[in-house]
């Protein structure tokens, strides 16, 4: 006797939905987690800022303690109890033409991906990042800030906006600047992508296009032995 059509429909369903199961995400290395010119197309890596690799926190704080606003005391010891492992500091940057050279007036794009024994000691630095990303600067700051709300899976952001106003109100030096920050976690990793450049040319939309297609790319995957 022939199968009957209903059998053979849910033989059919049944073997679409393992075509179409999700494979495991390969393992990454560190500094294969960093926007690269496919998260971030006609970008390149910046010339000047090189990538540095850190492992330990006291390392960490003495190469990479200045790239944060105004971490605490109390934020020091939470990090270095937070089980770190290693992290990766990285600069990219978007010619104002494309093919351009590289310019201080150029967009870029600042990326830091820390790795934890742990997901929970990712998810504590993921909340001390945000928390130090909303503090103004320890004297007088031009910088305006605010929290945003980017469409980035577990993500928290904000912006960091210097006005040609405020500078000048401030005493401050420098040409004006507008900086979007999104960071999120994913199992033991803490990511945060800063897209920074002069008002006008940088967005919460571009932030959120590059910081997507990093999250696309290495959510899931496991550390690289």
């Amino acid at each position: 006797m022939k199968p009957s059509l209903l059998v053979l429909a849910l033989i059919a369903l049944l073997g679409l939905t393992a075509c179409g199961s999700k494979k495991k995400a390969a393992p990454l290395a560190l500094d294969q987690r960093v926007p690269t010119a496919q998260d971030a197309p006609g970008s390149k890596p910046d010339p000047v800022e090189k990538r540095v690799t850190v492992t330990g926190p006291d390392e960490f704080i003495s190469r990479l303690g200045e790239r944060f606003v105004n971490p605490t005391r109390q934020d020091v010891r939470e990090f270095k109890s937070a089980g770190f492992v290693r992290a990766v500091h990285d600069t990219r940057f978007i010619p104002n033409e494309p093919g351009g050279p590289h310019t201080k007036n150029a967009v870029h794009i600042f990326s830091l991906v820390m790795q934890f024994r742990s997901a929970d000691g990712a998810e504590k630095a993921l909340e001390l990042l945000h928390a130090d990303s909303l503090r103004p600067c320890p004297r007088s700051c031009a910088f305006h800030v605010t929290e945003v709300d980017p469409d980035v899976h577990g993500a928290q952001g904000v912006r960091r906006y210097a006005s040609a106003e405020n500078i000048k109100a401030t005493g401050d030096e420098g040409p004006p600047r507008d900086l979007y920050e999104i960071q999120f976690a994913d199992g033991p990793f803490a990511y945060r992508v800063q897209l920074a450049g002069p008002p006008g040319k940088v967005s919460q939309d571009k932030a959120e296009e590059i910081a997507k297609k990093l999250y696309d790319r290495v959510a899931g995957a496991p550390p690289k032995a």
